[in-house]
């Protein structure tokens, strides 16, 4: 059976109704180094998925 890993991601635009821009944020690590992500990450036992955004932003 394949291990099952909780991830949560979140998207920031710079409007609801008119979206221009998004924010997304480059890797600097692994294989997928140099290309886009998503603000997020793993989440960890025990904890939501949003401590897990709370959690990765306080780490940046």
């Amino acid at each position: 059976m394949a291990k099952v890993v909780k991830v949560v991601a979140t998207v920031i635009c710079d409007s609801v109704y008119e979206k221009r821009q998004i924010f997304a944020t480059a890797r600097d690590y692994d294989e997928f180094k140099s290309q886009w992500e998503f603000p997020g990450g793993k989440v960890e036992a025990g904890e939501t998925p949003q401590q897990a955004l709370v959690r990765g932003k306080k780490k940046n």
